[in-house]
Formats: structure tokens, sequence, C-alpha cells
């Protein structure tokens, strides 16, 4: 993110900032803290928001510490379940119902909570920060390891940062004279699941916009991968994927255009 561009952005008709901690397709990590900072000078009464969900339990966050008056979070992102997500308010921050109807448990919609999923969320959540700078530095390496071996076959990119700038979990790789959801088909044979660019706009079957912002070129985000690690995952499976990896990708690249 643009720190400069966002300073001169900001002005004081500006009521709300929403930026992600991570983006959930190349794992960048963005200054979320300075840029609160920057909102709050030039506009103390604007909100900020941040959408957390692929940064939470994946790299250290302290709300507080952030200054952020909104934050929001996802169940399955951290192996919960699914159809269940937090919404922080920081105290003093009014936000308005979603949906009128008989008042229940909560204010921002009528009804009662998903207890079963809420349950779900908070114990993986606790799963999770049972050692979790351990946790995140296993996810490190095997990240890293997965990069590093992937970025050996020939005519392969990586999309977005390396290092403490990209969250633990992200692998983001763009195959050369390969289609991404080719590739998701051929590794699944061999039971290794990844996903062919973001899960939110892939029945699209258009190139991802946050890939071509970075400068790739369109038959490269056509070719970009997602691949994500655990806590749960070893050493082993990453061996085991970048064993069958150059295979898959020589024999759809000599299928589609005759590249060995």
């Amino acid at each position: 993110m643009d720190l400069e561009k966002l300073a001169k952005t900001v002005d004081s008709r500006t009521i709300l900032v929403s930026i992600a901690a991570a983006n959930h397709e190349i794992g960048t990590l963005q200054p979320i803290k300075e840029a609160v900072k920057i909102v709050k000078e030039k506009n103390p009464v604007a909100l900020f928001h941040t959408d957390c969900s692929d940064a939470y339990c994946k790299t250290p966050i302290n709300v507080k510490d952030l200054g952020v008056d909104l934050m929001t979070l996802s169940g399955y992102k951290v192996l919960g379940p699914r159809g269940v997500g937090v919404l922080y308010v920081k105290d003093g921050v009014a936000v308005d119902k979603l949906l009128e109807g008989q008042f229940g448990t909560q204010r921002l919609w009528p009804g009662v909570e998903n207890t079963p999923l809420i349950m779900g969320f908070v114990k993986a959540s606790e799963l999770a920060y049972q050692n979790l700078e351990e946790n995140i530095s296993h996810m490190r390496k095997l990240r890293d390891a997965l990069i590093d071996g992937i970025l050996r076959i020939p005519a392969t990119l990586l999309n977005g940062p390396r290092g403490e700038k990209r969250v633990s979990d992200n692998v983001n790789i763009s195959v050369l004279h390969c289609e991404g959801e080719a590739m998701t088909i051929e590794l699944s044979l061999n039971g290794i699941y990844i996903s062919s660019g973001s899960a939110c706009t892939r029945r699209l079957l258009q190139p991802s916009h946050v890939i071509t912002a970075i400068g790739r070129k369109y038959e490269e985000a056509h070719g970009s991968i997602l691949m994500k690690v655990t806590r749960y995952h070893t050493l082993e499976d990453i061996e085991y994927v970048l064993q069958v990896m150059p295979n898959a990708i020589g024999r759809l690249r000599k299928i589609s255009r005759g590249i060995e």
C-alpha cells in the first residue's frame, strides 16, 4: 500500500477507510498501524476498518496496538467452521443495525446467535493460539521451502513479497505456459489441492486484478496458482508436492504449447 497516496486521499469528507491486513491472494502484509496514524492525523473522526481474516493466527495481531475502530475475522480461515465470523467494534464506535426485527441477544440484527458455530470458532482460535509463535515460524519455513522449490522449475514467477512482508501461510506462483484451472485438476489427481487465483473470482474466468495490478501480464495472471500451508503440514508434505509438480507442469506445457 502506498502510504503517501493514502495521505493525499484522506480529507475532511472521509468517513471510513477499510484495508485488508493481508492480501488474500498474494499474502502482502499491509502497514495497518502506520495507515491508522495517517488517517487519524488527517481526519480524527474518520473510522478505520481492517479485515484481518487472512492475517489472524498467521502473524501477531494486537487490535489495541493497531488502533483500528473495526476489525473483521473469519472462522474457516483458522480451520474453524464456515459461516461464522467476528466483528470487533471499538468502545464508543456506533454501528447501525444491519436488519430490523425482533430483538434477540445482540443489537446488530434480530434473532439469536448460532452457538455451535461460535464455539467452533472459539475452539479453533484457542488451538491456533497454542504455541502461536512456534506455529507461525513453522508455517514460514514450509512456505519458503515450497516457494523456493517451485521457483526451481523453469518459467515460474513469485507473486508478492518474500520474508516477513508476506503472511506466513501464503504461496502464489505464476507458471508460464500453463493455465491455472488445468493445474488445479492435474494436481488434484495426485491428492494436491490448490486454487487458481482468488476463490472469490475464480468463476469469472478472468485474470486476477490483484496479479495484473502488480505488473503481471494477462497470460502470467492466468497461470497463477494459490497454495496455503497450515501448522499441521510437514516438510514431508512439501517434498511430496515438489516431487509431483515438475512432471505435472511439464505434461500441461507439452499439451498446451508443445513445450518440454
